[in-house]
């Protein structure tokens, strides 16, 4: 799993729980078994620095802010809210910053209305000018990205096997004020 620069690396079945529990890795997981999957930190000169003129934002307020917003997408795109909700700051993809990545779960969306729920979600992203990919194998879902803060907002949309989605979005990079110095 992607850990941050300060965080504690994570291994053996602690591990193997958060890969289970994972959208994404779970089902590569299930398909690859005889594969073992190892996420490395970036090496050295691979995280671009942080640019001089950059202003760090309140932690708190960032907090909120992304947090409002992904709970707004939710509902935009799922049209309810969600029953489960995960979100931590991580590595930002610059030197120094973080991001906040909201994983939310919403039950009681049968594969039908999902699939549905999907298309109407490409066609609504793409139109904010979000680049776009609906993968046509594997788990149903989309993927997007775009440009914001210091680096990319993230957003995956999946329609699990068993019913539900799952919306994972992880904002752009910003310096948050407790980790400048």
């Amino acid at each position: 799993m992607t850990q941050g620069p300060d965080e504690e690396f994570v291994e053996g079945e602690r591990a193997r729980a958060q890969v289970a529990a994972d959208p994404f890795w779970s089902v590569v997981r299930r398909r690859h078994p005889d594969v073992d999957v190892v996420v490395l930190p970036p090496g050295d000169g691979a995280v671009p620095e942080l640019p001089e003129d950059v202003v760090a934002v309140d932690p708190e307020a960032a907090t909120a802010r992304a947090d409002a917003d992904v709970l707004a997408r939710c509902r935009e795109l799922v049209g309810q809210d969600p029953d489960g909700v995960e979100a931590r700051w991580t590595a930002g993809e610059v030197r120094g910053t973080r991001r906040r990545e909201t994983t939310y779960r919403v039950t009681g969306v049968d594969d039908v209305r999902a699939i549905g729920l999907l298309l109407r979600a490409e066609e609504a992203l793409r139109s904010e000018g979000w680049h776009v990919l609906a993968p046509t194998d594997g788990v149903p879902r989309v993927l997007a990205g775009r440009p914001a803060g210091l680096g990319r907002e993230e957003l995956q949309l999946l329609a699990p096997p068993g019913g539900g989605m799952v919306l994972r979005v992880r904002s752009g990079s910003v310096l948050l004020a407790e980790v400048a110095s």
